[in-house]
């Protein structure tokens, strides 16, 4: 008794979540959030020069250097709309500006992450212009450390070595008054060389000197962040992180990382709900300017922080649980005779209610993980729409003899070819999650009308649409946009199908909502 009565004060004293943070942290989020909040204004006003420049254009009989203009403002904004105008750029260029559309556009497959778009332009640049080379050099170096991060060791080493040059050939273009872009190009060839508190010094020498604008603000804050977190110094890191994502929102650049990070690190701290707040905002910024390789990495993070934050919740059941089988133990431990197998009797029903509730939030969870599997599949079915689209453009383009055209759109795969390979993922993650579906499925048939599937064939068309109905997608415009089928399709499969059963219609749809999953 005596042991149980300490377990029920340890548990009482510690909190579910303890706040790890110090108070100079939590005063820095709270600037992020009063920055956040401002966000709307912050984009109001960039819609207000964006649609200055654009009217502009429209009356302008030579509109290249407008569009340039609007092609700075979308750069670190919307991929596909500087991609855009980097088009218009390239329309309305003089012999002598190719070369600036090109680092323009270099630069836009670069932060798009199509590294090798970016390779191949970068490799045949050539330009005279001392300012265009300045652009050059800044473009090379970061295209090739990206590499260098997004390869393996064996090429790393040499993308590595080759951002290094394209530095240092940078560094000869600078002058006193770019004495922030200098520094920080020091500081950077430091950190690639493994010289990190060199590095951290220049760094900070590049910070606390005049900023060319906000944005390069972001950039050398984060990399101080990043240089902090190298050296396991985790509080400088946020704290760098934090200034480089204000400075992110107050620039309205999407293109960036330090949202992400700050997730990370927060999480590493055990603040979950912050961490799960932050990676979805980066999430978010990360799709709405379109950068692939961002979205690639954010999304392996988030599954970790999700996952923490279910434990943690059932963590916390468990203990309050335990506080209350304790708390029970302790009061039916004083009481005698009757009164003790009265007591002992409502604890079995408070156990059996215990048991329903854990139950319950078992199927919860279930319930929860085929919606995250319906996401899964609308999110791919748009990325079959937008092959089919690429496919649409490059057909269109070369209809109306329009060449130049073809070269600016992406290299995509076989609209068909993906739509096998989707078609055979979502058969496999579905029979994982309803093993029995197919035989279940078939029960609600008539003998002589059930489905026979071919071979190495998981699931057919019939199969797929009402699979899709008992993840509780009933809606015929949205299966057909999964499953690329039209209406009609769908309707008359549906139809067909169940006419091939005795139940009413209203009888099977509740029977098919019944066949079970693997966690029955």
């Amino acid at each position: 008794m005596k042991k149980i009565f300490l377990l029920f004060v340890v548990l009482s004293v510690f909190p579910f979540n303890a706040n790890s943070l110090n108070i100079n942290t939590e005063k820095e989020l709270e600037q992020l959030e009063k920055a956040l909040s401002n966000r709307s204004v912050i984009e109001g006003l960039k819609r207000t020069r964006i649609d200055s420049l654009s009217r502009a254009a429209a009356f302008d009989p030579k509109p290249y250097e407008t569009y340039k203009k609007l092609y700075k403002e979308y750069r670190s904004y919307n991929y596909d709309t500087a991609l855009f105008y980097v088009r218009m750029m390239e329309q309305e260029a003089a012999p002598k500006q190719t070369a600036e559309v090109q680092l323009c556009r270099a630069f836009v497959y670069l932060s798009g992450g199509l590294f090798k778009e970016a390779s191949d332009i970068i490799e045949n640049w050539q330009s005279d212009d001392s300012a265009l080379q300045l652009d050059y050099y800044i473009t090379s170096s970061r295209l090739y450390w990206d590499l260098a991060d997004n390869t393996s060791n064996e090429l790393s080493a040499a993308y590595n070595e080759d951002g290094l040059r394209a530095n240092r050939a940078l560094q000869r273009y600078l002058t006193e008054s770019d004495t922030a872009m200098y520094w920080y190009c020091l500081g950077v060839s430091d950190l690639r060389e493994g010289h990190y508190m060199r590095s951290i010094e220049r760094c900070l020498k590049s910070l606390s000197a005049p900023q060319p604008s906000i944005h390069y603000q972001a950039m050398t804050a984060s990399t101080l962040a990043y240089l902090y977190r190298l050296t396991g110094d985790n509080d400088r890191a946020l704290h760098y992180y934090i200034e480089a994502a204000i400075c992110d929102i107050q620039s309205s650049t999407y293109e960036a990382v330090a949202m992400r990070n700050i997730a990370e690190l927060l999480f590493a701290a055990g603040e979950i709900d912050l961490a799960d707040r932050y990676i979805r905002l980066a999430m978010k910024d990360a799709q709405f300017y379109h950068a692939r390789h961002r979205q690639v990495s954010i999304a392996l993070s988030l599954p970790i922080i999700e996952e923490r934050m279910f434990n943690r919740l059932k963590r916390q059941q468990h203990i309050a649980y335990m506080l209350l089988a304790i708390a029970a133990a302790l009061f039916a431990g004083g009481i005698a005779g009757l009164i003790f197998l009265i007591r002992k009797n409502r604890a079995f029903r408070d156990a059996q209610q215990t048991i329903a509730s854990m139950n319950q939030s078992l199927l919860e969870a279930n319930k929860l993980k085929e919606e995250l599997l319906g996401t899964l599949l609308t999110s791919r079915s748009q990325f079959i729409a937008s092959v089919q689209q690429y496919q649409q453009d490059v057909r269109q383009n070369a209809a109306n003899r329009r060449w130049s055209e073809l070269t600016t759109i992406p290299k995509a795969a076989d609209a068909r070819q993906q739509r096998l390979v989707l078609d055979r993922q979502i058969d496999t993650i579905f029979l994982s999650l309803y093993p029995t579906f197919v035989e279940d499925f078939n029960r609600l048939l008539r003998p002589e009308e059930q489905i026979v599937l071919k071979k190495d064939e998981l699931l057919n068309a019939q199969l797929r649409i009402f699979a899709l109905i008992r993840l509780g997608i009933s809606h015929n415009e949205i299966i057909a946009q999964i499953l690329d089928y039209s209406v009609n399709t769908v309707y008359s499969y549906k139809t067909r199908v169940i006419a091939a059963s005795d139940l009413s219609p209203e009888a099977f749809y509740t029977a098919l909502m019944h066949i079970p999953s693997f966690s029955h």
